[in-house]
């Protein structure tokens, strides 16, 4: 199957299952809660992002590009083990939170190797830029379904949590809902969007334009060695 296919599937899933959420999980004002109404609009972005990549992917995702899509699809799969990890075997603390730095920090490292070397052999730090936005959009939308697949179908998985059910006793009084169900699906839903947008879209640019700047950097200073041997 084609990958700029694939992607545009898991953006369609992403768009259900973000409607879903906002059906199942109403909390005491919806529709019309602050929850409730940022769910709308995440939801609509989906659709747009759709659209979007399917009115422009013939000019914006070339061949190499593609690449990078599938680089950040593969990445993706690290997302999904560590999600996986923390709602179905549910460490404790400390345990979880190395567990997610150990992650993170692999992501990162894979995500600046491919731009670093992107950018030095295309010698400009454009390439840099596209690879982690391409890189960090689709590792990014795949830890997004994995975490909405965990809203709709594994409600109960979220609840039972230890480190959640902690949280609930300190939270139930002054939460923007009485259900617990409702409360954890809405905090999951945000980590869901923030792996998108920040950890995803945002922090690729970030990383495109440092690790472009190291590659086309490293270009220079190879040439520049070049040029100090040949005298």
């Amino acid at each position: 199957m084609d990958v700029s296919r694939t992607v545009r599937i898991i953006i369609f899933i992403c768009f259900l299952l973000s409607t879903l959420v906002f059906f199942l999980f109403r909390q005491t004002q919806w529709p019309i809660g602050l929850e409730a109404i940022a769910c709308i609009f995440s939801t609509f972005i989906l659709l747009l992002i759709l659209y979007l990549f399917w009115k422009f992917e013939n000019k914006l995702i070339d061949g190499k590009q593609k690449l990078n899509l599938v680089y950040g699809l593969i990445i993706s799969l690290l997302w999904t083990i560590e999600i996986s990890i923390n709602n179905i075997i549910q460490p404790g603390l400390p345990e979880r939170d190395i567990i997610d730095d150990i992650f993170w920090g692999i992501i990162t490292l894979l995500l600046f190797i491919k731009i670093i070397k992107d950018s030095y052999q295309e010698e400009n730090i454009i390439s840099g830029i596209k690879t982690g936005l391409w890189t960090g959009f689709t590792s990014g939308l795949v830890a997004c379904l994995t975490a909405l697949f965990f809203i709709v179908f594994g409600i109960k998985l979220l609840i039972n949590d230890s480190l959640n059910i902690r949280e609930w006793s300190d939270m139930k009084n002054v939460s923007f809902t009485k259900d617990t169900t409702v409360y954890f699906a809405y905090q999951t839903y945000a980590g869901a969007m923030l792996h998108l947008y920040l950890l995803g879209i945002f922090f690729g640019c970030i990383f495109g334009i440092i690790g472009g700047l190291l590659g086309k950097g490293l270009r220079l200073i190879k040439k520049q060695n070049i040029i100090i041997q040949d005298r």
